[in-house]
C-alpha cells in the first residue's frame, strides 16, 4: 500500500488555527480529501506525476502487449479504482489500497533482472510469435501517488469558501 497524509501544518497558520477551533474536523479533513482525490485521479489520467511533469512513454514491446489500447498504467483499470481517500477527525489519507508490488515499481520504477537464467523471456506481443530475450528490463518510474503541484493552493481555496459561510 502506498498513502500520503496531508496535516494542516503545511497551511497558512491562521487557516489552521481556524479549523482547529471548529468543532468538527473530520468535514474540513474530508473536504481536504475529497480536492486531494480529485487531482490524483486529474493527475493519473492526464499522465503527469504530483510534480507536473509527463510520464514516461511505454515501450513498444510493452505497447504491443497491452489488453487495452488505453493510456498509460490502464491496461485494467486496478490501479485508477485503487486511488481512494480516507478522512476522519485527525488527518486525510489519500493512496492506494493495492497491497501487490505493482505499485512501488510504478511509483518509484524498477529494473527486472532473471534469477535462475540468463535473460528474461518477453512475448513479442499479439502480433508476433517471437518472443523478446533480455539481460534486464528497466521500467521508469511513473509516480501517482503525492501531493503535488498546485494541490495546497486547490486546498486553500475550498477552505477559504468554507469558512466563509
Amino acid at each position: 500500500m502506498l498513502t500520503y497524509s496531508y496535516n494542516f501544518e503545511d497551511v497558512n497558520r491562521e487557516l489552521r488555527e481556524l479549523a482547529e477551533r471548529i468543532g468538527d474536523r473530520k468535514t474540513v479533513h474530508q473536504l481536504v480529501g475529497e480536492v486531494l482525490l480529485d487531482r490524483h485521479r486529474e493527475r493519473f489520467l492526464d499522465e503527469i506525476t504530483p510534480g507536473g511533469k509527463k510520464w514516461p512513454r511505454l515501450s513498444p514491446v510493452t505497447l504491443a502487449n497491452r489488453r487495452s489500447p488505453k493510456g498509460i498504467l490502464r491496461d485494467s483499470g486496478e490501479l485508477f479504482r485503487s486511488i481512494h481517500m480516507k478522512a476522519s477527525s485527525d488527518n486525510v489519507q489519500v493512496g492506494t489500497n493495492l497491497n501487490h508490488p505493482k505499485v512501488m515499481v510504478h511509483q518509484h520504477g524498477a529494473t527486472i533482472k532473471p534469477k535462475s537464467v540468463k535473460s528474461l523471456v518477453i512475448p513479442g506481443g499479439k502480433d508476433s510469435n517471437r518472443p523478446v530475450f533480455a539481460k534486464s528490463a528497466k521500467i521508469p518510474a511513473r509516480p501517482y501517488i503525492g501531493i503535488g503541484k498546485g494541490d495546497e493552493d486547490e486546498v486553500m481555496e475550498v477552505l477559504v469558501d468554507y469558512f466563509k459561510d
